[in-house]
C-alpha cells in the first residue's frame, strides 16, 4: 500500500513538472511580445489601412460610397485578410524554435516540453489573430463597411460576415503558418541546411503532386467539397495543420543544442 502511494505520489510530481515545464516554455514564446503579440496585429491594421486607401482611389473615379457592384466586387475577390499574414508567421515560427530551443533544454525542459509548450503559445497567438478578425468584422459591420464601402474582413473567403468562419479561417491559417516554420526550423536545427533544402524541394514537389491531382480531377473534387462551403478552406489548414504538428514533434526529438 504504501509502495503505491509513493508511486503515485512520485507520478503526481513528474506530471506537475512536466506542466511547469510547458508553461515555462510558453511564457518564453509569449515574452517576445512584439513578434508573438504585437506585429501580428499591426499587420492585420496595415492591411485594413490598405484596403480603405484602394476603396479612396476607386472612389475618386466611381465616388463613394462605391457602387453596389464594386462593393461585391471587393467583398468577393479581396483575399487579403488570409495573404498579409502567413510569410511573417512563418518567419516567427522558424525563429522561435531556433532561439528558444537551447534556453529551454539548459532550464531543465525536455524536447516533448518545449514542441508542447511552444505550440501552446502558437495556440495563444493564433487565437487573438482570430478575435481581432472578428472584432474587424463586427466593426465593419456597425459602420456599414465604415459608411463607403470598404471591405476587409466581411468578405467571402472569412464566410462574408460569420463571425465561426472568420474566427475560425484565421486562427487555423495562422496555427498553420507558425507550425510551417517551426517544422522547417526544427528540420535545420536537426539535420542542417542541406536536409533543409531537400525537405522543401520534396515538399515542393508534393504540393505541385497535388494541384496537378486537383486539376485533373477538379469536378469530383470541387463536388466532394461543395456540401463543406466556407468551412473547406478550415478543414485543409487543420489537416495541414496535423501532419506539420506531428511531424514537428517527430523531428524536434532530433534536435541538437
Amino acid at each position: 500500500m504504501t509502495e503505491r502511494v509513493a508511486t503515485r505520489s512520485r507520478r503526481d510530481v513528474g506530471e506537475s513538472r512536466a506542466h511547469q515545464d510547458i508553461g515555462a516554455v510558453t511564457g518564453q514564446y509569449l515574452a517576445e511580445k512584439q513578434y508573438s503579440l504585437f506585429i501580428p496585429i499591426y499587420i492585420l491594421v496595415l492591411y485594413w489601412t490598405i484596403s480603405v486607401i484602394i476603396v479612396l482611389f476607386m472612389g475618386i473615379k466611381a465616388g463613394l460610397p462605391l457602387p453596389t457592384v464594386m462593393q461585391e466586387s471587393n467583398a468577393t475577390y479581396n483575399t487579403g485578410a488570409i495573404m498579409s499574414l502567413p510569410y511573417f508567421l512563418i518567419v516567427v515560427g522558424a525563429l522561435c524554435v531556433n532561439r528558444q530551443f537551447g534556453a529551454a533544454l539548459a532550464f531543465g525542459s525536455t524536447r516533448r516540453d518545449f514542441w508542447l509548450g511552444t505550440m501552446m503559445g502558437f495556440i495563444i497567438t493564433s487565437s487573438i489573430i482570430g478575435v481581432f478578425t472578428m472584432l474587424g468584422l463586427a466593426a465593419e459591420q456597425w459602420t456599414n463597411h465604415w459608411w463607403f464601402g470598404v471591405y476587409a474582413f466581411d468578405v467571402a473567403v472569412l464566410g462574408s460576415g460569420n463571425y465561426g468562419i472568420a474566427w475560425c479561417t484565421m486562427f487555423i491559417l495562422s496555427l498553420v503558418s507558425l507550425l510551417i516554420g517551426a517544422t522547417y526550423g526544427t528540420v535545420f536545427r536537426s539535420f542542417g541546411a542541406k536536409t533543409l533544402t531537400v525537405a522543401i524541394v520534396v515538399t515542393s514537389v508534393v504540393t505541385l503532386g497535388i494541384f496537378a491531382i486537383f486539376i485533373w480531377q477538379s469536378t469530383a473534387i470541387i463536388a466532394f467539397f461543395a456540401p463543406w462551403g466556407y468551412w473547406t478552406i478550415s478543414a485543409v489548414l487543420a489537416a495541414i495543420c496535423i501532419v506539420m504538428s506531428v511531424v514537428g514533434y517527430f523531428v524536434n526529438q532530433r534536435a541538437i543544442v
